[in-house]
């Protein structure tokens, strides 16, 4: 009886044991497919929405960068009876909503879609400090504004490129317009015209163009000149005496 009662109360206790471990199992098993669904709900949501987001951030850039390229190209002309310049730039604007899910995007790539207006602003301050100099030349803040401008243009076309490779966003069909083409060119043009003039500095001798003294300051030295010597020479002649 009692080997028959140890042999019975062991297969209970290991029934026991079994039940509990595959119940154990069970529950961990339970567990991570309900937090592997709720990962992939979220997960799908998560992408669906930064789709979403991409798409309406990359739209409005497109327009950001038209403005750019409207005001880099045709930012100014010249009239032809006086020859004078024309700003004939419309005002470039840039915002997006606090209200969109950012979160959904990459935190470096939403820190730069979000800084562009930043961007605008500074630029505009700048011109705002050059045009308040003096002798500020017209001509000179619109070329200013125009490389500034072309600068940014090459950014906002650069976050739309991430946009389009992260999100799979469409590239918009520009046709025959290549406005990072306008932005490369103008922003050459002014780098060419800085180069060829250190290469003229470096050939010509600035202080060859300095203007010298007026005739009426030379005539003044002259006579102060001329006073001088006569004083030196009445000293020399008493102390010979």
């Amino acid at each position: 009886m009692n080997v028959i009662s140890v042999s019975f109360g062991s297969g209970s206790q290991s029934s026991f044991v079994w039940s509990v471990g595959t119940a154990v199992a069970a529950g961990i098993i339970l567990f991570l497919l309900n937090w592997a669904r709720e990962w992939l709900t979220n997960h799908l949501k998560r992408t669906s929405e930064a789709s979403v987001l991409a798409f309406t951030v990359s739209s409005q850039i497109d327009e950001f960068v038209s403005q750019c390229s409207d005001l880099v190209s045709r930012g100014y002309d010249f009239d032809p009876e006086s020859g004078s310049v024309k700003d004939q730039a419309k005002p470039v604007k840039l915002s997006f909503s606090n209200d969109l899910p950012w979160s959904v995007l990459d935190k470096n790539l939403q820190h730069r879609i979000r800084s562009l207006p930043n961007e605008i602003d500074v630029a505009n301050r700048t011109l705002s400090t050059s045009w308040a100099e003096e002798d500020t030349d017209l001509l000179d803040i619109l070329q200013e504004r125009e490389e500034l401008y072309a600068q940014i243009g090459l950014t906002a076309l650069e976050l739309n490129k991430i946009l389009h490779d992260r999100y799979d966003v469409p590239l918009l069909d520009r046709r025959n317009w290549h406005p990072e083409q306008i932005f490369k060119e103008s922003l050459k043009t002014f780098t060419d015209h800085r180069a060829i003039v250190r290469n003229l500095q470096s050939k010509v001798d600035l202080t060859d163009l300095i203007p010298g003294p007026s005739d009426e300051e030379l005539k003044l030295r002259l006579v102060a000149l001329d006073a001088d010597l006569k004083s030196a020479m009445g000293s020399q002649e008493g102390s010979r005496k």
